[in-house]
């Protein structure tokens, strides 16, 4: 029953990263095949135009898709964007570069590819947008700036749309502060945000911003309702002649975001072109230009104390953290579209069992809904309470950044452990952990 759940409701995030675009039965024929500088790579380009090719000043949306390849969502938006009049270059570094679909590999593509791609899209003469999500954010950055390093006339380049963008370096030790690529503090030409309400890296905007504020890049955001990052990926079936009934397909809030996302680029393209582009490149800080390796298993830190938090659960009680507990709590944050998350749920109940008395887990759900929470549950038979973060403010001051994210409190009411992926929570290992800290006293 569990991996039936599983399954149903995460396995598509598995299969993206292995099939790419599953609904074609064979990759499809690049357009053009453009070179990448002087390396000898080429970048196969898929072009999709307006009826009759369009006018000759209409936008230039060079789409560069998201590191798990062409899927139904983006290639339903690119056609949208080709009826409202622009042409969409549809570009698949990992496929034409021939490199693992990997987070480690992605943030490791350096700016030539897309740079090249600029180059050569900018003697189209139209106004011209980069579009990348997610972690090919920094490809697209670092592209914008190794075509700067190489023009007389940055405005050339109206700019990068970013939607739900991950421009850090990689998940730290869990608590710990996330670092942003150096290309963040040496991006000055504009950039548009397209931020999901519920996403991950909602309450990192400030940051993000004042960072780009400070590098010099005239930027903007926008906030995208009720929805989490993945939005438009959502979508499993190609819909290439019309947005209109997607409802029927996906989340109602997913499939609104998904309809009004051409017309958000489109709109896009005009405020960044007219914003300040700078022709002066800045200098990367080469300490971090490279990502760091994820940290796995049960992580020792200083043993801070533990943010208090007073959170409702699925029953309707209210969960909060104990002053005086005599054991050992653990305080998870998780969600149902993590298939990490999912999977350490029986034994993590396993663990529970083992220590009936002295352990205490908090599952607590970030910014989901109850309602979906308690359809979900119904496949799992747990002891521990699953309390609701619904607007993912108890997640932000535990500092937690990836999932699923897990802290060790013990009875002196300190975080002594810590971890930012899914783990076997009932391995001799954790259990060792587990009696190290229920021998700690309260203070």
């Amino acid at each position: 029953m569990f991996m039936r759940k599983s399954a149903l409701s995460v396995g598509w995030r598995c299969l993206i990263g292995l099939l790419g675009a599953w609904y074609l039965s064979t990759p499809a024929l690049a357009d053009m095949r453009l070179p990448v500088a002087s390396s000898g790579d080429l970048l196969d380009v898929r072009v999709i135009e307006p009826e009759g090719g369009g006018e000759s000043n209409a936008p230039l949306v060079l789409w560069v898709v998201n590191q798990y390849g062409e899927l139904p969502g983006p290639e339903s938006v690119a056609h949208e964007l080709a009826r409202q009049g622009a042409t969409v270059w549809m570009v698949d570094l990992m496929d034409s570069l021939f490199l693992p679909r990997s987070d480690v590999e992605v943030r490791r593509v350096d700016g030539a590819p897309v740079g090249s791609l600029i180059s050569r899209a900018v003697r189209e003469r139209r106004p011209t947008v980069v579009v990348g999500a997610d972690r090919m954010a920094v490809p697209v950055l670092r592209g914008m700036r190794w075509w700067q390093q190489r023009t007389h006339d940055a405005s050339q380049l109206a700019g990068a749309v970013l939607i739900f963008p991950s421009l850090y370096r990689g998940a730290p030790v869990a608590g710990e502060d996330p670092e942003l690529f150096s290309i963040v503090d040496a991006t000055n030409l504009p950039v548009m945000v397209l931020q999901p309400e519920r996403g991950v890296y909602r309450h990192r905007l400030l940051e993000l911003r004042e960072r780009l504020l400070a590098a010099g890049s005239p930027v903007f955001f926008r906030l995208l309702p009720d929805v989490r990052d993945y939005y438009y990926l959502h979508l499993d079936e190609p819909r290439l002649e019309s947005l209109e009934g997607l409802e029927d397909l996906m989340d109602a809030a997913e499939a609104r975001a998904t309809q009004a996302l051409p017309g958000q680029i489109l709109q896009s393209i005009p405020l960044l072109a007219g914003a300040d582009h700078e022709d002066e490149v800045r200098d990367l800080d080469p300490e971090r230009t490279t990502p760091i390796d994820r940290q796995t298993g049960l992580q020792p830190v200083d043993g801070e104390p533990a943010p208090h938090f007073e959170l409702t659960d699925l029953q309707g009680d209210t969960q909060r953290l104990q002053d005086d507990f005599d054991g050992v709590q653990i305080v998870n944050f998780w969600a149902t579209w993590c298939p990490a998350c999912v999977e350490e749920i029986p034994s993590m109940e396993r663990m529970a069992q083992r220590y009936p008395d002295r352990l205490k887990i908090y599952a607590i759900a970030f910014k989901q809904s109850p309602e979906h929470l308690r359809e979900f549950m119904q496949d799992f038979d747990v002891s521990f309470p699953v309390p609701v973060d619904v607007d993912g403010e108890v997640a932000a001051r535990y500092g937690a950044f990836a999932f699923p994210t897990s802290f060790l409190v013990a009875a002196d009411g300190r975080i002594h452990y810590s971890v930012n992926a899914g783990i076997i929570w009932d391995t001799p290992e954790v259990d060792a952990i587990v009696r190290e800290l229920l021998e700690i006293e309260s203070e």
